[in-house]
């Protein structure tokens, strides 16, 4: 049998189609990423605009064609920050509906967190020593606690890239003054990540989803390499995130466009990534970084399996 899974994130909607035979691995048909920036002029009004409201119904017809075309039998949305924040996120839920029969659930941030940690653990073998998963959004930042056996914690906050963008616009290239800015408005609204981290004290972070996407693609890319289409994890340690960082966020954004590895539709938001990225580092001394290729859509999907 063939699903598929459309994810309706702040900035891009990510579709999967993936097999399900019983007692078998899920298997990936197709997994396409398509930018549709739907938070963008209204996510800290609390509002979907209508062009970009045309520009997500949009997105879904396409997903929907692809869908149908790998063979997939039922396709399920789940909707975000963008989504639940907006006063018109179930407009939105029941056009989908009415002309595309997409069902859509839009999901709380713990249950998002969740889902994450179901994907992350089918691409990234977990420890027993505590490890910290984090997936940047648009909208929101999701951060999991977890061991190969245990949900430790879980928490998600509105600190998506387009929402800080939105909050704390910069100059090009960022200033350090504006570096601060961001990191001090961080640091005010993780403090229940602190004392997390304080207290057990994790030695990896994971990365998952859009913005640890690029970080990957980039560092495969400084290193004169390419991500294989089949590996589901690359680790790296946080020098090398260092150096990368050092050097992107020194960039005009025309400069960043020509970077390996980091695609236009991220250019504006990756120093914000970047920036998070660094401040959880720091708080908990982390040396050693992975990136999950597996998200909230693969565990989604593995969800749907156990159902079935």
């Amino acid at each position: 049998m063939r699903n598929a899974i459309v994810d309706l994130g702040t900035n891009t909607f990510n579709l999967l189609v993936f097999e399900h035979v019983p007692d078998q691995p899920m298997r990936i048909i197709v997994s396409v990423e398509r930018p549709v920036f739907l938070g963008k002029g209204g996510i800290e009004k609390g509002v979907i605009i209508a062009d970009a409201f045309e520009r997500g119904m949009e997105a879904l017809r396409v997903h929907r064609a692809t869908a149908m075309e790998h063979g997939a039998e039922r396709i399920a949305g789940f909707g975000t920050s963008a989504l639940r924040n907006a006063r018109n996120g179930k407009d939105f839920v029941q056009r989908a509906w009415d002309e595309l029969g997409i069902a859509i659930t839009i999901v709380p941030g713990e249950e998002e967190a969740g889902l994450i940690l179901d994907g992350v653990r089918q691409a990234v073998p977990l420890g027993k020593r505590p490890t910290l998963i984090m997936d940047i959004g648009g909208g929101s930042t999701e951060f999991i606690l977890a061991t190969d056996k245990a949900l430790m914690w879980k928490q998600s906050f509105e600190l998506g890239v387009t929402r800080l963008r939105e909050r704390i616009p910069v100059s090009d290239p960022i200033t350090m003054e504006e570096e601060a800015r961001i990191a001090e408005h961080l640091d005010s609204r993780l403090e229940p990540l602190w004392a997390i981290i304080d207290r057990h004290e994790p030695h990896l972070l994971i990365g998952s989803a859009g913005s640890f996407d690029t970080l990957a693609r980039m560092v495969a890319a400084g290193s004169q390499q390419e991500l294989p289409k089949e590996a589901t994890t690359l680790a790296f340690d946080a020098s090398t995130f260092d150096a990368l960082r050092d050097n992107l966020m020194r960039k005009t954004r025309a400069e960043r466009v020509e970077v390996p590895g980091l695609p236009e539709h991220r250019v504006d938001t990756i120093p914000y990534a970047l920036i998070q990225i660094e401040r959880v580092l720091l708080a908990g001394g982390i040396r050693d970084l992975a990136w999950s290729r597996f998200a909230l859509k693969e565990g989604a999907a593995a969800r749907m399996m156990r159902t079935n």
